[in-house]
């Protein structure tokens, strides 16, 4: 167990949040204090361990930052390649793109194509059959129903027990419609993320209008050149 050297003082000074509002947060003043391990050795000067987190902080929000940029670049280089390849029958999920070989490594990126697509919220179904047809539509999206508790159960705790008691019994229809409400969804068809490449333009357009991919993942796959 950690142990703490030095008096812990209030400090006059009011806290503020980072955006310069003011905090409840009690300020503590811990002037010379140190935290040492169990057997009172290794001591670290607690203002230090304040500066030395927030600039670790600082740093890992910079290089996180940093990374992200270079992801985008990597998603829109290899989004480009496997785009002019599956359409022409050649389809890769997962490139490697290999950087230099320095510092006794090989460095490389796994980008890949994530097969999950979104819904675009506020897109009418009936509005984009009616634009690109009935066939372009069912080639791209299913429905499907789904059942979710209802709010005003949720937020009635007598209600809730009674839905835990009536679920250790077989509900009827009667049961489902007292507790449950019904949803309808739509997602799309298995295999879209092979299959947009080598659609009919009225598809491409339903699924662009629909939905929205998530973005590719990007890994680092980097590995020892000893």
């Amino acid at each position: 167990m950690a142990r703490v050297v030095g008096l812990l003082k209030n400090a006059a000074a009011p806290t503020l949040t980072p955006s310069g509002k003011e905090s409840e947060a009690r300020a503590i003043d811990p002037q010379d204090s140190t935290v040492t391990d169990a057997d009172g050795k290794n001591p670290v000067v607690v203002k230090e361990a304040v500066r030395l987190y927030a600039k670790a902080l600082a740093a890992k929000k910079a290089a996180e930052e940093d990374a992200a940029d270079k992801a985008e670049i990597l998603r829109v280089y290899v989004g480009d390649l496997r785009w002019e390849n599956a359409v022409q029958g050649d389809y890769q999920k997962t490139y490697r793109v290999v950087g230099d070989r320095r510092d006794k490594l090989q460095y490389a990126v796994d980008v890949s194509e994530v097969a999950r697509f979104n819904p675009i919220k506020g897109v009418k179904s009936k509005d984009v059959i009616d634009e690109h047809g009935k066939d372009a539509f069912d080639a791209v999206v299913v429905q499907e129903e789904t059942i979710k508790i209802k709010d005003s159960i949720l937020s009635n705790r007598a209600k809730r027990l009674e839905l835990s008691k009536k679920l250790e019994e077989a509900l009827g229809a009667d049961g489902i419609k007292e507790f449950f409400q019904k949803d309808t969804i739509f997602v799309v068809r298995e295999g879209m993320d092979e299959k947009r490449y080598t659609m009919v333009p009225e598809q491409k357009c339903v699924l662009e209008k629909m939905f929205k991919q998530t973005s590719d993942s990007v890994k680092d796959a980097t590995v020892s050149a000893d």
